[in-house]
């Protein structure tokens, strides 16, 4: 059994975010340290949602957890509020690297080629910091192009890990397109660029992200570097949509 620690975004409605995450992870055996960046009383997509930034707490209850010895042996950061919630969390993030505690970025900002409602320019502006301080980042396509700053177009995913690369991390964009057009998990790590492909699933499902990314932390967890990592998780992902096996997604 590990220890991950996960930061992000705890919701009032719905399995995603660390409701997701926390289920994957001790589904697969791990024990899960979990802190809100904020509350969120549901899913962006519904147009409006109340929240609440908790970076106080988070910071307090770090501090407690080391005084008692507490550690990780993976750390998680998701959804942020801002800049200065960024500002905050990448000495933290710093802090887990230099005891050899891998950092996972995934940056919650969009999906579908637009922001997701009430993502600020200053949530963007904080992620695209906090990648400099994370040693592996998951974006989808469009949350990979907002980092990179670049219009958002399906067939550039592999040159975007590539460019967001640049910064030092290691990088796996979700829901992109490999070099032959199909569908794919593209990534670059240690300077080596690779893909995925995948069968993509018809239609929508909230929490597919964080399901992907659950599997993906407990993969690497038992060794796997990110490109096997990115293949089972997308592997187990696609079997649990089409219902092959038993599902962690709420239902349609």
């Amino acid at each position: 059994m590990k220890t991950v620690l996960l930061m992000g975004d705890l919701t009032g409605r719905s399995r995603v975010a660390l409701r997701m995450l926390c289920a994957v992870l001790e589904a697969r055996g791990h024990e899960v340290l979990m802190l809100p960046t904020a509350l969120v009383s549901n899913t962006l997509n519904l147009g409006k949602a109340a929240s609440l930034d908790t970076t106080a707490y988070l910071l307090e209850s770090l501090r407690v957890w080391d005084s008692l010895g507490l550690a990780c042996d993976m750390a998680y950061i998701g959804y942020i509020t801002g800049e200065a919630q960024a500002d905050a969390l990448a000495p933290v993030a710093d802090a887990l690297r230099a005891r050899g505690v891998p950092v996972v970025l995934d940056p919650i900002l969009g999906d579908g080629g637009r922001r997701y409602n009430a993502v600020t320019d200053g949530q963007v502006r904080g992620m695209r910091a906090l990648c400099r301080h994370a040693g592996l980042i998951t974006p989808n396509l469009t949350e990979a192009c907002l980092l990179a700053e670049t219009p958002y177009r399906e067939e550039r995913g592999e040159a975007l890990a590539e460019a967001l690369a640049r910064q030092g991390c290691g990088v796996l964009i979700t829901g992109a397109k490999a070099a032959d057009g199909r569908d794919a998990v593209v990534g670059c790590a240690q300077g080596a660029p690779f893909s995925v492909p995948y069968a993509r699933v018809p239609g929508h499902r909230w929490g597919t992200g964080d399901l992907f990314t659950g599997l993906l932390m407990d993969a690497m967890l038992r060794g796997c570097p990110p490109e096997e990592a990115a293949r089972e998780a997308a592997q187990r992902v696609s079997r649990q949509l089409r219902g092959e096996e038993e599902s962690l997604l709420p239902a349609q």
